[in-house]
């Protein structure tokens, strides 16, 4: 985030041209207000790029004690977003929270899938296999 700022703030571009350009098309939708830094996003209103130490913050926040439900990655991370809070490894990051979350593990649905992949058995046409199944001579019950 530093080199948007220091684009953004004081036009100073990278050495590299490749990168330089890279940075210009990417920093087109971020600006800096008031040493804020937003993020102009296409379905949501201006949204606030948290430092990470500000989105650690604001993930356990809602996770735990805000919103209180402990939902998981993907809802958690448009919770954020719909707050209007941004940062690149937010999806990613909210998935992580919520894998590390004692309460979630405990109480998350439990995976039925197989652990290895179920392989069937085909026949090559039908009645390609004939078996017959002998019972002995059954012994005399009481009853």
């Amino acid at each position: 985030m530093t080199t948007f700022v220091n684009w953004l703030r004081n036009g100073i571009l990278l050495e590299d041209p490749a990168e330089a350009r890279k940075l210009v098309y990417r920093a087109n939708r971020f600006q800096l207000r008031d040493g804020i830094l937003y993020k102009r996003p296409f379905s949501f209103p201006w949204l606030r790029c948290l430092t990470p130490l500000e989105a650690d913050y604001a993930l356990r926040e809602v996770h735990e004690r805000v919103c209180g439900n402990h939902t998981g990655g993907r809802t958690l991370s448009h919770k954020l977003l719909r707050q209007g809070y941004y940062w690149p490894t937010m999806h990613q990051d909210a998935i992580d929270l919520v894998r590390k979350c004692d309460k979630c593990q405990r109480n998350a649905n439990i995976s039925r899938r197989p652990s290895q992949p179920l392989t069937s058995i085909t026949a090559p046409w039908p009645f390609a296999q004939w078996g017959m199944d002998f019972v002995g001579p059954l012994p005399m019950t009481t009853g």
